[in-house]
């Protein structure tokens, strides 16, 4: 039987060519190929998520990307016509985002491209929290001041769309602005109170409460006690707002955390138990 001769190790794996280095370290072999099954433009591999996931992969670690390459990612981001699903779709742009940002130095226009997305409303919504996201996080190293407030504007109108989950997105960016601005904190607490409404979006709305809590804003407090009390319960935002409570309540609120101890059976009892002990350690709490 004829021997196999075995050649040295270069593997396909799910459309993008890698070269093995050693055990367990392998490297793209071309990063342009990878990125044009990432961005979908391989009609081989445009519906499959695995591959254009594994191609995005095999180049996460990069932060010299060609300028090219970088172009069309951004591009990729910018489209409205991808044919994977939608959650599929906005998975995968939060990857490339990660990518994008981690380029060295980061790419010009890309805080403005995910404002514009934002604000041309084409895109879904997950997408466009991930967009809030990402241009929340690079707002602290942005060095041009209008840009920074073209961001931090942006935000402020997604923290006013209290049906939409990125709402609580919008908010947390907002909160974590370290330019120590008078009016920007009582811009967040307006927008935080606002967001604690019971007719928010229940994902930007638990965002609101705990953001509420920890900034030890009492204002919220009465929200609160009005959720907790009412027929409607949503067992994550109790939890939120009981935890906020424990944060900010004071000893007239015990009676209303036990009848949550009652009314929210055991997933809610840790909840209860940690805000009734810390009330009780501030001996009723200013």
């Amino acid at each position: 039987m004829p021997t196999t001769t075995v050649l040295p190790a270069t593997v396909r794996v799910r459309g993008v060519e890698r070269k093995v280095l050693s055990a367990g370290q392998v490297v793209t072999a071309d990063a342009s190929a990878a990125v044009s099954i990432v961005c979908g433009d391989d009609p081989a591999t445009a519906d499959r998520y695995e591959a254009r996931n594994d191609a995005l992969r095999s180049i996460a670690r990069r932060r010299d990307l060609a300028r090219n390459d970088v172009a069309l990612l951004m591009a990729y981001v910018g489209s409205t016509n991808d044919v994977l699903r939608t959650e599929r779709a906005a998975a995968l742009k939060n990857d490339v985002l990660n990518l994008l940002r981690n380029q060295k130095p980061i790419p010009d226009g890309l805080a403005e491209l995910l404002i514009g997305m934002f604000r041309a409303g084409d895109h879904p919504p997950s997408v466009l929290d991930y967009c809030l996201q990402h241009v929340g996080a690079m707002q602290g190293d942005v060095a041009d001041a209008v840009l920074r407030d073209r961001i931090r504007a942006a935000l402020v109108e997604a923290a006013r769309r209290a049906r939409f989950p990125y709402a609580g997105t919008a908010l947390y960016s907002l909160s974590e602005d370290k330019r120590g601005v008078a009016a920007h904190d009582a811009e967040l607490k307006r927008l935080t109170l606002a967001l604690c409404a019971p007719s928010a979006n229940a994902a930007a709305r638990i965002a609101a409460i705990q953001l509420a809590g920890q900034r030890g804003w009492r204002e919220v407090v009465p929200i609160l006690r009005k959720t907790l009390a009412g027929a409607r319960h949503d067992a994550v935002v109790d939890m939120a707002a009981i935890g906020s409570i424990g944060l900010l309540g004071r000893e007239e609120d015990l009676p209303l955390l036990e009848s949550m101890r009652v009314k929210g059976g055991l997933r809610l009892r840790p909840a209860v138990d940690a805000a009734v002990r810390r009330i009780k350690e501030r001996g009723g709490g200013k």
